[in-house]
């Protein structure tokens, strides 16, 4: 028998099957088929049974992200902010230069008449002189301005107007708390005003009529005349031109 053959007989070739009490012939061929795919069947559900087990094991041991905060106390305190005021001018406005001096608790009054210490009084006229509350009350062989170490009425008009001007009580008398604000660089310059009378007015008229700004003689009082003199100088000399003669004005007049 030839291969052809052969397989013919194998495609036709029957089986008996016995379910229950009857008999049945079943085609070899579609038994064989039908084994081949219940095999495959079968396989199939065992391969995705496995794969899903698989994948679920993977899931539960796989870790789970997890961020940690770390907090790190800091001790730095924020920085501060200080606001720096300003500053406002005004005309011919000149910080006096002076070294403010300790004052000991025993310090006597400096007043006139009074046993005054020598060295504090020269201290105290040469401070009224730098704000020009006062002139110099003496001068050298060569014309140069001193103070002196007596404290008269000069000195206590000066004194009581440079009180009036720092708003201090006006005595006329240096006590430590005139003392104090005197020698301190606080202290308020002196500005003359019309109306004002004093010692540094009539300095300040006699050189307005040495130069020609001002007829007449000195008298000591700022009148009307001397206020318009006083603006004639400033005017000729590139100043604030409001007839009142600050610490600018003062220097250009008296030379110190």
């Amino acid at each position: 028998m030839n291969a052809d053959t052969q397989n013919t007989s194998l495609m036709d070739k029957y089986i008996k099957i016995r379910l229950g009490g009857s008999a049945y012939r079943v085609r070899l061929m579609t038994l064989l088929l039908f084994a081949a795919a219940a095999i495959i069947l079968i396989a199939a559900i065992l391969i995705l049974a496995f794969s899903g087990s698989c994948s679920h094991k993977e899931a539960e041991a796989a870790p789970s992200p997890s961020v940690n905060v770390t907090f790190v106390p800091t001790d730095t305190p924020a920085a501060e902010v200080t606001a720096t005021p300003e500053a406002s001018a005004t005309p011919e406005a000149v910080e006096p230069t002076a070294t403010p001096e300790a004052v000991s608790s025993d310090f006597k009054t400096i007043e006139v008449g009074g046993t005054n210490d020598a060295e504090t009084v020269k201290k105290i006229q040469q401070r009224l002189v730098d704000l020009h509350y006062m002139p110099y009350p003496e001068t050298d062989s060569t014309g140069k301005g001193t103070v002196t170490s007596l404290y008269g009425s000069m000195c206590a008009k000066a004194v009581t107007k440079f009180q009036e001007r720092n708003g201090l009580k006006e005595t006329g008398k240096c006590d430590q708390e005139t003392y104090n604000k005197l020698m301190s660089d606080k202290a308020t310059a002196y500005s003359m005003k019309e109306k004002d009378k004093l010692d540094i007015v009539k300095a300040v008229q006699e050189v307005l009529i040495k130069k020609g700004y001002l007829k007449g003689s000195a008298t000591g009082y700022c009148g009307t005349d001397t206020v318009a003199a006083v603006k004639s100088f400033q005017k000729a000399n590139n100043l604030t031109v409001d007839g009142v003669a600050g610490t600018k004005t003062l220097q250009l007049l008296l030379g110190y």
